[in-house]
């Protein structure tokens, strides 16, 4: 009988250090998701994402499986775009539970109550139902504590999805209306070949407008990285595609029409081969310092290609000899008048692409894009045929 009052005691010593740990946990993770509701929705920092990396490489392979299933490139698309809208609605998810476990060790912490009561008390309070009754001022007090921080967060969630797919409309929309130059799917000698027939002047003024579309999808899809995964409305579009083809657009229409890179068309690929390098760096799960990616890049485009010398070996531009002169016999055939020096045009236009074709092609080929002409190879699982746009499927098919 001595022993009973010791032993209890020591249960109850247990139960208050087990209460303890509980509460510092739960004060700890608290801190935690704050700052990851403040660094990815609020004010995004990829590199503080991790929630965001965790989620999507998962959905990520969830889907590759799935997508093994399809027999051609439509079902193939059609498993992929849910991949992109599952990953955010899993992560909103998530992080809502994540905070409803935070909240359910706060609670267990102060008061000592059964910990599925903890739960449900969180759970509760969190979603502003308050089917749960609690009384005591430390019960009391994390109740409206829990309260306050749901209604905050579920706010946060609706500003996050209405920025989110603000963004996702922004780049569809330039697309659409670009697509009636760069084809469907996008190619960068459709492109030259349709400015040509539509006897349309590719200004200034609109390669510094595609410039800044270029710009906007970077930073929109450099903060919010699932965006990438996001696929277009219609399955022979896809952003990889459709700005590879810009880039290699302005760069025929410089090297084998033109003759010359004007100032406004090397700023238009210097920023598009800055957007591939950040977004394969996005995708690649790496921490990246936008302003060395920008300085590095920069700097190399604008200086290299603006005071580039001929001669010399020909860079490698993710296209053989053989391609670039069908596209030229493509071109010559719609009545496009092209510099007759073929073997500098195609030097030139090499050193330019050779700038950004190698993380065109990597997006490409992670995103299971559309297997659009000079786009490169896709996953051996998902080599589908090759898809024309509309003038070039006519010449070569």
């Amino acid at each position: 009988m001595e022993l009973m009052p010791f032993l209890a005691d020591a249960v109850g010593g247990e139960a208050l250090l087990v209460r303890g740990v509980a509460l510092a946990a739960g004060l700890y993770l608290f801190w935690v998701m704050t700052r990851a509701v403040v660094w990815g929705m609020l004010v995004p920092r990829p590199k503080h994402q991790i929630i965001v990396r965790w989620i999507s490489r998962a959905v990520h392979v969830l889907f590759r499986g799935m997508a093994h299933r399809a027999r051609n490139y439509a079902q193939l698309d059609q498993c992929l775009a849910a991949q992109g809208p599952v990953s955010a609605l899993v992560y909103l998810a998530i992080t809502f539970l994540i905070f409803v476990g935070v909240f359910g060790l706060l609670e267990y912490g102060l008061t000592g109550c059964a910990p599925m009561e903890a739960l449900y008390r969180a759970g509760s309070s969190l979603t502003t139902i308050g089917v749960v009754n609690a009384s005591g001022f430390l019960a009391l007090t994390v109740m409206f504590v829990a309260a306050f921080t749901g209604s905050t967060i579920i706010a946060i969630f609706i500003g996050f999805l209405l920025t989110f797919f603000s963004a996702y409309t922004a780049r569809e929309s330039y697309m659409t209306k670009i697509s009636l130059l760069v084809g469907e799917p996008g190619w960068g000698a459709e492109m030259v070949a349709r400015v040509h027939r539509l006897q349309i002047a590719w200004s200034d003024g609109e390669v510094s407008r595609c410039a800044d579309w270029v710009c906007t999808m970077r930073m929109n899809q450099y903060i919010f990285p699932l965006l990438n995964h996001f696929r277009s409305p219609v399955s022979d579009r896809h952003w990889t595609v459709t700005l590879l083809a810009i880039m290699d657009g302005v760069a025929l229409q410089a090297t084998v029409i033109e003759g010359k890179l004007s100032t406004s068309a090397a700023r238009l690929l210097a920023q598009g081969a800055q957007a591939f390098r950040s977004l394969r760096a996005i995708e690649m799960s790496r921490i990246v310092s936008t302003e060395s990616e920008n300085s590095i890049v920069g700097w190399l485009f604008e200086e290299q290609m603006m005071g580039a010398q001929p001669g010399g070996a020909v860079p490698d531009s993710g296209i053989q000899r053989a391609d670039w002169d069908q596209a030229m016999d493509f071109l010559a055939a719609q009545g496009v008048p092209l510099l007759p020096d073929r073997e500098s045009s195609w030097r030139a236009f090499s050193r330019i692409r050779s700038y950004y074709f190698e993380p065109a092609y990597f997006l490409a080929k992670h995103l299971s894009a559309v297997n659009a002409p000079w786009s490169g190879q896709r996953h051996p699982a998902f080599e589908f045929p090759r898809a024309w746009p509309e003038l070039a499927r006519r010449f070569f098919t």
